[in-house]
């Protein structure tokens, strides 16, 4: 029997994002997380491992074929926060915005 318990918090993108399981790109904004971990039962204090992020989705452009939650992994979401909020991979996420068909966000790659 494993132990398990579910998280919650809301996050913020700053610029357009993708994840899995998503046609195109994500419109920036806050998102609701509900984060389902497990108990690890090989730590030496209390410690939780992270298995999946279900992430919710508000507006209606987002919502493609009638989905309003994305499950994506917990490493998944983390990279997608990190290329968001660093100043210095703009070129990379600039990038990642025309590789979906969007408009970068910043002069500096347009």
């Amino acid at each position: 029997m494993s132990i398990t318990r579910t998280t919650h918090r809301t996050v913020t993108f700053f610029h357009p994002f993708h994840l899995p399981g998503h046609a195109g790109l994500l419109s920036p904004g806050e998102y609701e997380v509900d984060t389902l971990e497990k108990l690890d039962p090989d730590a030496a204090m209390r410690s939780y491992i992270k298995m999946e992020c279900h992430v919710h989705l508000w507006a209606k452009e987002d919502m493609k074929d009638g989905i309003d939650v994305l499950m994506v992994e917990p490493q998944v979401l983390e990279a997608a926060l990190a290329l968001d909020s660093d100043p210095l991979r703009e070129d990379e996420r600039n990038q990642m915005i025309k590789s979906f068909g969007g408009r970068p966000t910043d002069n500096a790659a347009a």
